[in-house]
């Protein structure tokens, strides 16, 4: 008995001496050179009372050494010989705090002018990269987001130096580039997300898709459709499921706008002339009624398959009417003689071929007005 009491007098009597490991009344523990008050639950490093006021309390706090090539303050490894269960490495629940100010991972990038990031993640280098820049989070990696993802701003990797085998769709020749016609055969879908089982160990689950609601409405492209057209916009997941990149159809339309515009402008440098052909060659030349009640209208639908139906009003008393179809090359295609009795024709798709087209209202060998129309697959 007297062995014991005297063993624990001197565990006692050294642990007082040398500060480096305390027990309070609270249940609280410290390890550390150099302590004052526990800051924490389980509190490890120099001078740890440096770190914090009064106003925080740690779990554990773990300060790490300022030497050696690599610093880890805490290394959590979690690697499972088995196919089983669940792996985590770190796991962070925060909740109770101010509203605004619960944190279940905090990662900061501070008092410092070198680079790095706050959070960094990956999946191939364990050690890290080098970042070329100051960032809060950084990741090595596909990164996949199960929801809404909410940025000010998304900015793409863009700069020519980046880039190579580098070629100009405004440079190929127009009967090799195709961009306006496949924009054309893009079909834009409206669509509901389904619920999706998700599989793990425990039980199968059903969630939506993205985390979206069921009732929200959606627009967009089928990945399966848009592969046909464009093969390296889509993408398979590591899911199986196919994805777009929406962001590199952007200048997909550019160019097709780009196209459409140069075609009007070819057909305002030809193709008035078929048109001024067209008034030299009638004949018959009378007063023409006032020209807001010769009125040419939209065609529906627009763009069509089939066929589609231009609607038009003319003034009392016109017998020399005509509805001229031109391609954007200035070319008349078809020309449709109406007359004040009639309000609308029909126009087969078979008669004038697929592309775009101008139709124009002649009234005694004046233009009303001129429009488009598109005829599809």
């Amino acid at each position: 008995m007297k062995q014991l009491l005297f063993s624990l007098f001197l565990m006692t009597a050294s642990t007082a001496a040398n500060a480096q490991f305390k027990f309070y009344n609270d249940g609280t523990a410290t390890i550390a050179r150099s302590v004052q008050s526990p800051y924490s639950y389980f509190s490890a490093g120099e001078n740890t009372y440096n770190l914090y006021n009064a106003g925080y309390r740690i779990g554990m706090h773990v300060q790490a050494p300022t030497t050696g090539t690599y610093t880890i303050g805490l290394s959590a490894n979690c690697v499972k010989s088995s196919l089983s269960g669940r792996c985590i490495g770190v796991c962070g629940i925060a909740g109770g705090g101010t509203t605004g100010y619960n944190y279940g991972v905090l990662g900061a990038l501070s008092g410092t002018s070198h680079n790095g990031a706050g959070i960094f993640g990956t999946i191939t280098n364990s050690t890290g990269v080098y970042i070329n820049g100051q960032y809060a989070g950084y990741f090595d990696g596909n990164t996949k987001v199960n929801g809404t993802l909410t940025a000010t701003s998304i900015v793409n990797s863009s700069d020519i130096r980046l880039k190579e085998n580098v070629i100009s769709l405004s440079s190929i020749a127009k009967s090799q580039d195709e961009t306006l016609g496949n924009v054309m055969n893009m079909n834009v879908i409206k669509y509901n997300f389904k619920d999706m089982p998700v599989e793990n160990s425990d039980t199968v689950q059903f969630h939506a898709t993205g985390k979206c609601d069921k009732k929200q409405l959606h627009y967009g492209l089928s990945a399966q459709e848009l592969r046909e057209l464009y093969p390296d916009l889509v993408y398979e997941g590591q899911d199986g499921y196919l994805g777009i990149n929406y962001i590199e159809l952007v200048p997909i339309l550019i160019r097709s706008i780009q196209e459409l515009k140069q075609e009007l402008d070819d057909v305002k440098g030809k193709g008035y002339n078929d048109i001024q052909l067209l008034r030299s060659s009638t004949t018959s030349i009378q007063t023409v009624p006032p020209v807001t009640k010769n009125i040419l209208y939209q065609n529906t639908p627009n763009p069509f398959k089939e066929e589609t139906t231009i609607r038009f009003s003319l003034a009392d008393g016109v017998q020399n009417a005509a509805i001229c179809i031109f391609d954007l090359s200035g070319k008349l295609v078809k020309r449709i003689p109406i007359s004040s009795g009639e309000s609308s024709i029909n126009v087969p798709g078979y008669e004038i071929g697929e592309g775009i087209f101008l139709y124009t209202l002649m009234v005694n060998g004046q233009e009303i007005d001129t429009k488009r129309m598109i005829l599809t697959k």
